[in-house]
């Protein structure tokens, strides 16, 4: 496609509310558009970079032996009852349904995932297993101001693992862990994996973080 056809051109002047590098270059650059704090459309250029990566994790998670799913972003209340976290996750989006139901906005899938993966574990034999996926997440941040990093609403792959010993799941732990890695390194980017708080989540946690050199500018 011609230049002159693509739907979303550059622009040189920077958003005035882009409060972080990402956003600005991003929507300058015309991969993104923002609708509103922490919501982006993706314009054509960046839609091909999000498939892209889409297709690099796909293909990691495959080799890790995972089994691709697609859940729904909507869930019901009653299953947060079950786990004592409607009030524990405190950012997610709660909405109210016809006779006045009340939903929520899937911020994560371990209420839907679980009782999903009971339904075809019948015995011993069924386990262990692994699934994800890749979908919208939704995310009531009370500051979103870190463009594409931290928004309200974006493109996650989850993945949710089952076993009969603990000794297998931190096995398969150590293996998705280098499958994380693997997905930086084919992105061409040195990771480190950095142990944090789980919150609400998980005892703990590890994200996998890429330095950033800065630079100095000449005021």
């Amino acid at each position: 496609m011609r230049y002159s056809q693509l739907f979303g051109k550059t622009n040189k002047t920077a958003p005035h509310d882009a409060d972080s590098t990402n956003a600005r270059l991003l929507t300058q650059a015309g991969f993104i558009n923002q609708l509103m704090a922490g919501v982006y459309t993706y314009l054509p250029l960046g839609l091909r970079v999000l498939k892209k990566i889409h297709n690099i994790v796909r293909d990691e998670m495959n080799k890790l032996g995972a089994s691709e799913i697609y859940m729904p972003a909507l869930h019901p209340k009653d299953v947060y009852d079950k786990t004592q976290r409607w009030d524990k996750i405190d950012v997610l989006f709660k909405l109210e349904g016809h006779g006045e139901k009340q939903y929520a906005l899937g911020s994560t899938h371990e209420e839907i995932v679980t009782p999903l993966v009971q339904q075809y574990v019948h015995s011993y034999k069924d386990l262990p297993l692994s699934v994800y996926q890749i979908q919208d997440k939704f995310r009531n941040e009370p500051r979103a101001k870190s463009g594409l990093l931290r928004g309200r609403e974006f493109s996650m792959k989850d993945l949710y693992s089952f076993h009969l010993t603990e000794e297998d799941f931190l096995d398969f732990y150590e293996k998705s862990k280098q499958a994380y890695l693997n997905v930086f390194k084919r992105c061409g980017l040195d990771a480190l994996i950095v142990e944090a708080s789980g919150g609400v989540f998980s005892k703990f946690s590890h994200s996998l973080q890429v330095r950033i050199r800065a630079e100095s500018r000449n005021r």
